[in-house]
């Protein structure tokens, strides 16, 4: 709510509030100083600086726990061993970039130690947040390699109107 501008989402995008859901939650909140030594001990991890500049003081202004799963709805990946809960589509999405070359096999000539860690993400900016806090801390987690590099750049737009998230 704190990061709400008149309402809005600060991409200007409405929000709507979902009634009180049980959900499981990633322990973002015991990765705050690992992140911040991410940031100040690989300076050129998060490109431009004002990027990083942002992702630096959000990180710096605490970080809570994450939820992930949903039972409000069916649709999705179901959580493992918990068919009431389905994974929020961004933790799927984000997965997606090491499940995609194979893991968890990361034997010699695999996909996965053949291309991971990735050279650099380019992302938008309105998807930093998920590359450069929630995606390296669940990497942490999983004591996997990070991304060497994260560049974000501004919206892509065609007439005027955003076009693409990624």
């Amino acid at each position: 709510e704190s990061e709400l501008i008149d309402g809005k989402a600060p991409t200007g995008a409405e929000v709507s509030w979902v009634a009180k859901e049980e959900s499981y939650f990633f322990k973002l909140s015991q990765f705050e100083e690992k992140l911040l030594d991410l940031y100040e001990s690989n300076p050129h991890f998060i490109a431009p600086e004002s990027r990083k500049n942002e992702v630096v003081s959000f990180v710096k202004g605490g970080l809570r726990d994450l939820s992930i799963s949903r039972t409000s709805f069916k649709w999705g990946v179901p959580v493992p061993d918990d068919e009431d809960h389905v994974m929020y589509v961004w933790v799927d999405a984000l997965t997606n970039y090491i499940s995609a070359l194979g893991y968890p096999d990361m034997g010699e000539g695999s996909d996965f130690s053949k291309f991971w860690p990735a050279s650099i993400h380019i992302v938008g900016k309105d998807i930093l947040r998920f590359h450069a806090v929630y995606w390296p801390a669940m990497l942490m987690a999983a004591e996997l390699p990070l991304p060497k590099r994260l560049f974000a750049h501004g919206w892509w737009t065609k007439d005027g109107q955003k076009i693409s998230k990624s």
